[in-house]
């Protein structure tokens, strides 16, 4: 099989799909990852290509491993190296208790980062979900919630193990934590009043 790039394989199975709740195709959003990587803040041009690898086909595995797109298959298919394979593997979600998923994830620095990039994307596109139907609707409030507990718990493990990166503003992980609490702080604002409506 020849080898093909990985955004040529997320455009090839994502297709013309829309994000939920927006007018906007699902392919954007792993170019929306790879910009909150801050990969401009990188040195090294071998992590700077891991890093973006696997922040385009982040979501493959776990959206397409029924119809075959394992994680041996994609790495096959793109020609990633084994430090990219192994990050990939962690990133798709397993049926393990979520904390043990992110447990072994926030192991790895580069995991952290790609994790964090995507958290920031999904809840950036939930909030303009929340603004275009000026408010929350059932299915975007029980989207959050899923996130809730889950981002408090990724913060809380970025304070634990990366206080010194959080302590450098040039780093990825200080920039992405501002963002993600930023962002979150929001959308837990307005979630609240949306309970409070009801």
């Amino acid at each position: 099989m020849s080898q093909q790039n990985a955004m040529e394989l997320v455009e090839k199975l994502y297709g013309t799909q829309r994000r939920e709740g927006l007018e906007k195709f699902s392919v954007q959003h792993p170019k929306d990852v790879v910009d909150y990587c801050f990969l401009h803040l990188q040195k090294d041009n071998i992590r700077i290509i891991r890093l973006l690898n696997v922040a385009i086909l982040h979501d493959v595995v776990e959206d397409y491993a029924q119809e075959g797109y394992t994680v041996e298959r994609v790495q096959a298919m793109v020609g990633l190296g084994p430090k990219e394979t192994k990050l990939l593997d962690l990133i798709a979600r397993k049926q393990d208790p979520e904390y043990a998923y992110l447990r072994d994830l926030f192991a790895i620095e580069d995991g952290v980062i790609v994790k964090l990039a995507d958290r920031i994307a999904n809840l950036k596109d939930l909030q303009k979900w929340v603004d275009k139907e000026q408010g929350f609707t059932q299915r975007a409030m029980d989207i959050f919630e899923t996130y809730r507990f889950e981002t408090v718990a990724m913060l809380d493990l970025v304070i634990l193990h990366y206080a010194e990166q959080m302590q450098d503003p040039d780093h990825p992980i200080s920039r992405q934590v501002q963002l993600l609490q930023e962002v979150f702080r929001d959308l837990e604002t307005r979630y609240k009043e949306a309970k409070r409506q009801k």
